[in-house]
Formats: structure tokens, sequence, C-alpha cells
């Protein structure tokens, strides 16, 4: 039904509408965004104003964001890790009518799947995680003129008046591209199920599933569940040791010889922010939120527009208050760090640190090892971009089963290693003679490595990657020779893959 509202079906033949921008905002209205996003935002400063910021789909695979980032926790930047989504096939076969011939149908589901494989390919490589390529035009004007294809009046507030900012131009540049390679019947289509599977769970139903749905739909009532875990005893001291562990790193970091100009100065600014939004203790304030919204029937669906419209009826109130502040609180419950470029922050998800890894009884390489490599690949984003001559000279070949995006991934994660590994020697000196854990015959610094590589190898699997070939195999031994001394380490004869020799500083 909800399909039909916005035009439904348009067959084979027909003539499709002179302009996708109507569907846009029609989506936009009652739901989220396929193709674009829309939100707002602080710019960085003493006296903050509030942007519009116009990027690729904001369609977070983890949370189903409110369009007002800084009235609560903001999500990582969305990573697109499949060609097309899992209940796209099931899905196209509830959108075409049942008269189509076995050719017709082939045919449309070919080219459906075509228009969602290469919208996502330039979601993958041209949709950034930051703000470093990004302009600012003054009005819709200027920004009809920089970018037509689009009707931007009709998607922009009608009574906006402030600063917009295309955060990605490259990819509105390649999305323009892409939406005159195809006819609009196929493009209003497909836009039609990409919205539905924007709302939908991710996949068939499971335990694992419906528990990321449902963190996904209602963030903020997840988060508090997850928060009511712990003690603030123990939240208080977690987040202690994360601050000053980052601190340690930047401290280490600002005595690298090559560490020098714009780098060094935005390394001194660099703030971590690891405390937890103080709205999740509020229960009464929680309890709030829940009883705004109504679940009148079994319909994931119907329940989750519903959700996005109360998201839709807060963004409208987006004054600046006295309140309003550039601090990136994530969402607790989801382990990701990232880097903030607004707020110019690295955020330290509370579920990133309340792990067995980074136990206080435990000693410090395992602490290092994992978070310290995590915060430390996020300093490197946040310091310098100067990567990209770098990743084809260090990062072996067989890299190139991943796109350009994850490639930069495994040379920063190479980088986060070196950092990590060196400040933690810096602090204790050699780290041989730490304890041992109980029942392992590998060394402190055998074990950094191998924990460093097993973070990478668990981060690859969960997006979809194979970690079971021999390209992988050959990028894990890769990553273990970055710490200067694996062969060492381990022992190991020239003959045997972990002889890599150690090629690629980048800090």
């Amino acid at each position: 039904m909800r399909l039909d509202k916005l035009g439904g079906y348009l067959q084979i033949g027909s003539v499709g509408p002179q302009s996708i921008s109507p569907l846009i905002s029609k989506i936009k209205n009652i739901g989220p965004m396929p193709i674009i996003g829309i939100y707002y935002d602080l710019s960085y400063g003493r006296k903050p104003q509030t942007l519009l910021i116009i990027d690729g789909p904001t369609t977070s695979s983890h949370i189903l964001a409110n369009p007002v980032r800084w009235q609560g926790p903001k999500a990582p930047p969305n990573d697109v890790t499949e060609d097309v989504p899992e209940l796209l096939g099931e899905l196209i076969n509830v959108l075409l009518p049942p008269g189509l011939t076995t050719e017709q149908r082939h045919s449309e589901k070919s080219v459906i799947f075509s228009f969602v494989r290469d919208l996502n390919q330039i979601r993958r490589d041209y949709v950034q995680k930051d703000f470093t390529h990004s302009y600012v035009l003054n009005n819709v004007t200027a920004l009809i003129g920089t970018h037509p294809f689009l009707l931007w009046q009709e998607l922009i507030p009608a009574n906006w008046s402030g600063p917009i900012v295309i955060r990605s131009p490259a990819y509105l540049d390649h999305l323009r591209k892409l939406l005159l390679g195809y006819q609009n019947r196929v493009i209003h289509n497909a836009l039609l199920l990409l919205f539905a599977l924007n709302t939908l769970p991710p996949g068939r139903p499971s335990p694992l599933i419906c528990a990321k749905a449902t963190n996904w739909a209602l963030p903020e009532v997840t988060s508090a569940l997850f928060i009511g875990q712990y003690s603030e005893r123990v939240i208080q001291h977690a987040i202690h040791r994360t601050e000053e562990m980052f601190e340690f790193m930047k401290q280490h970091l600002k005595r690298a010889p090559s560490l020098r100009g714009a780098a060094l100065v935005r390394l001194s600014q660099l703030k971590v922010q690891a405390k937890v939004w103080p709205t999740l203790f509020n229960r009464t304030e929680i309890a709030t939120i829940l009883d705004r919204i109504e679940i009148s029937s079994d319909n994931w669906f119907e329940n989750v527009l519903k959700i996005y419209q109360l998201n839709k009826d807060r963004s409208s109130y987006r004054n600046i208050s006295s309140e309003s502040s550039h601090t990136a609180y994530a969402y607790p419950q989801i382990a990701r760090i990232y880097y903030d470029s607004l707020s110019h922050s690295i955020v330290v998800p509370l579920s990133a640190v309340l792990v067995p890894y980074f136990n206080p009884v435990l000693p410090p390489y395992l602490h290092y090892a994992t978070l310290g490599t995590a915060m430390a690949k996020e300093i490197l984003r946040s310091i310098t971009k100067a990567f990209e001559s770098k990743v084809m000279t260090c990062v072996p070949s067989s890299v190139d089963i991943f796109s350009n995006a994850s490639r930069m991934d495994l040379l920063i994660h190479s980088g986060g290693m070196q950092i990590a590994y060196h400040t933690l020697l810096s602090l204790t000196g050699p780290i041989k003679g730490m304890n041992r854990l109980p029942g392992l015959s590998l060394t402190p610094p055998q074990i950094f490595y191998l924990m460093s590589a097993q973070e990478l190898c668990a981060e690859s699997e969960y997006n979809g990657v194979d970690v079971n070939s021999n390209d992988f195999d050959e990028i894990l031994t890769w990553l273990i020779s970055q710490g200067g001394s694996a062969s060492d380490v381990f022992q190991c004869h020239s003959s045997t893959m972990l002889s890599y020799q150690k090629n690629c500083d980048i800090w």
C-alpha cells in the first residue's frame, strides 16, 4: 500500500516521470531516503551555527538516525559492505505484477539489480567519512546551479536560509552520471524497492537480525538497556583508562620527527570522547521517548515509519540552545571507534572498552594491541590524509580483492598497530618481561602482533570478507611484519611467509 501511494510499479513500455525528485520528496516525508541524505549538525568553533548537510544516503546500517545530529549520540560512518541487499530479489518478486512473461521478469530483475549494484559501488567509493573534500553553498539557488540534476527546492525546507554543506561532492557528480545512464522508469522502480529495504530488517528473521533491527529502530532505548548492565563506577573507571591511553599515544606521536606543521597542530587540538550521553542515565527521559512510540500492530514496516515520523518531528526543533555542544557522544552498544571531524574528536563507545581484553588485571600489551590499535587508527585518520601515494607502494597486491576504501583501511590499521606498539614500549620499555598469559607458550610481543591481526580478522569477517582465503593469509602476514621485528619476534626462517620486511612507515 505504501509503495502504491508512491506511484507503484511502472510497467515495461510506460513513460517514466520527467524527474525523480518528486518521488524522492515523497519518500523523504514518510521514511528514509535511498540515494541522498539531508540532516543538520553544528559547525566547528566557539560560536557554532546550524548547518544543513547534503550527503550520500544516511540510512546507517547501525542506527535510524535523528536528522538533528547534536540532539543525541551519533552513529559511526556507514560502510556499504554488499553489492545488493539480501532481500532485494525476494522483494522484486513481490513488486512485479503477475502478468509479466518469464523473459520480462528476468529483464526487470536484471536492470534493477544492475542499478542497485552501481549505486552501492559509487557509495563505497565516493561517500566521504569526513569533511575533507566538502564545500559550503550559501543558499538553495547556488545548490540548484551547482547540482541541477535534482529539484532541490522540493527537498530542502522552504524556510531554510543558512549555509548548505556538500559533504561528498564526488558522490553527487557520480550519482548524476548514474541517473543519466538509466531510464527514469527503472530508477523509479528501484527507488521504491530501496525505500522498502531501508525500512525492513536487513535479512530473514533470526535472533541476530532481530536484535540488530530493534537496535537500529530504537537506538536510545537499547542504549539505555546496555548502560543499565553496568555500575557507574565500572563505567567511569573504563572511561578514565581510555582517556589515559589516548593521551599516552598522543604524546608519543608528538615526538615523531616526521610529524610537523598542520598535522602537528591538528594532533595537539585532537580530543577523545569516551563519555556517555547523560540522557541515557535518565530513566524517566528514556521512558518518555518510549511512551511516544505506539506499536499498534505486528507490522514492522508500519511501526518503523511511525518512529521515522517521530524523529522527523523532533528535527523541527533545531534551534541552538545554550546546551548545544560539539560533544560527539557514541551509541554505547555499537562497538566501533570513529573520528568525528565536526568536533575533531575520536569517539569511543562504551562497548569498545568494556571488553575482556581491556580488563585492568590483564597485561597492558593486550590493551594496546586491541583498543590501542583501534584508537591509533582513528588518530591517523584525523591528523593527515597524505597516505594515497603509499597505498599502492606498501600494501601487497593481494589486497586488490578489496575496494579502495578497504585498501586504505588496511594501511591505516598497519600504522595504528605501529603507534600502539611503540607507545607501549615508550611507557614500559621492553615488553618481553611482562606477565605471560597462563597456558600459552607465546611471548608478549608475539601475542601483541597476533591480537592486532585477530582484530583485523574479526572486523573483516563482519564486513563479509573471506578471511579463510590465501589472499587474506598474505595480508595478515604483511600486517604483522609492519611492527618492524616480526620475523625476529616469531623466529621465522627466511623461507616462510612471515619473513616479510617492514616496508610501510606512515607516521
